[in-house]
């Protein structure tokens, strides 16, 4: 019998590492093969080694379990999850928009401007259909 918290990823413990693994081989290949960057690859490859082992391996940590657990196992999963979401958000929000400045000031709009125009337009779209919803 199947529990509504089961998902794919208790299902097979491994794939949440296999994937992060996965991604971090891809990442070696397109620095290395794209830009001839081997050594950025590996190094990207390593982090997400990293990740996938953590993932893996750090289960008895109750942060690592927030992380891995999707829905939360409760309230308070949950509620760890979205103030380390609304932080990682602010953090990218901060750092897009001073790139956004940084850009316009040399008058050449770039990868920044358009990762603060998505961002916005995410937000209130978001804000739009989650009020409704809601």
């Amino acid at each position: 019998m199947t529990h509504h918290h089961d998902t794919p990823a208790h299902d097979n413990p491994l794939l949440v590492p296999l994937v992060g693994a996965g991604l971090g081989v891809a990442m070696f290949l397109t620095a290395w093969l794209a830009a001839d960057a081997p050594g950025v690859g590996l190094a990207m490859f390593a982090i997400m080694l990293g990740y996938a082992a953590l993932m893996r391996f750090g289960q008895r940590f109750e942060s690592v379990q927030v992380l891995s657990q999707d829905p939360p196992l409760d309230e308070r999963h949950a509620l760890i999850q979205l103030h380390a979401l609304r932080a990682a958000y602010c953090a990218v929000l901060g750092v897009a928009l001073l790139g956004f400045f940084w850009e316009i000031a040399r008058g050449a709009p770039g990868a920044f401007t358009l990762i603060a125009a998505v961002g916005g337009a995410t937000h209130l779209l978001a804000t739009m259909i989650v009020r409704r919803r809601l």
